[in-house]
């Protein structure tokens, strides 16, 4: 479980720097997720119940933070800063999303 985690935040945060310098052409790097499952089927890496368990709720803790934070990035643009222009949000936050996944993750691990 852990290599899967520090996998995601790696790959999220090569990910979030490689869209701020290349823009949407960064997100090319995103590909480097399907390496993942080949690599954790060459270990034979198999996830148990307490793993699988705690994946779901990585992703459910994940979604959630990406909502709360397309949300106020909403209201932030909307009625503050009408004039500022953000490039590439979507890719941004699909980045963003792997890497804040790792990060939960690596916490989840750690407090169980």
């Amino acid at each position: 479980m852990y290599f899967r985690y520090f996998y995601g935040a790696f790959v999220g945060t090569i990910s979030i720097l490689a869209i701020l310098l290349w823009g949407e052409k960064g997100i090319v790097v995103l590909a480097l997720l399907a390496l993942r499952p080949l690599v954790m089927r060459w270990k034979k890496m198999e996830p148990d119940e307490r793993e699988l368990s705690l994946f779901h709720k990585t992703n459910t803790i994940t979604m959630g933070i990406i909502i709360f934070l397309l949300i106020l990035l909403y209201f932030v643009v909307e009625q503050n800063l009408k004039d500022i222009k953000i490039p590439y949000w979507l890719t941004f936050f699909a980045a963003s999303a792997v890497a804040i996944q790792g990060i939960v993750g690596f916490i989840l691990l750690k407090i169980k």
